[in-house]
């Protein structure tokens, strides 16, 4: 598969298929961001700054690049990192603006 069929993919699913089926990606980010700072905190390991939704999208691109060495050939780990990282910078974004 070349480059650009892996980002059309991935664009096509952050946009479409992956949108209806969970609704605004930032939302849930904030979400799991929340959760998982919360997890923390109980385990005793708050983080010394809250993980925010950025944060979140990029621990993700983190663990498709990780599946990626782990078994036979799977595009579909590039294809949602290629997601992953795009959500990531519309995230950091979003917090930029926010600041």
């Amino acid at each position: 598969m070349r480059a650009k069929e892996v980002l059309t993919t991935a664009m096509e699913l952050v946009g479409g298929d992956r949108k209806e089926a969970y609704g605004d990606v930032l939302l849930g980010l904030d979400r799991i961001a929340l959760m998982w700072n919360a997890l923390l905190t109980i385990a005793g390991k708050a983080p010394r700054q809250p993980i925010n939704a950025h944060d979140v999208a990029q621990m993700m691109v983190c663990l498709k690049q990780a599946r990626a060495y782990t078994g036979p050939l799977r595009i579909d780990n590039h294809i949602d990192a290629a997601g992953w990282s795009s959500v990531a910078g519309e995230a950091a974004s979003r917090v930029s603006e926010a600041s």
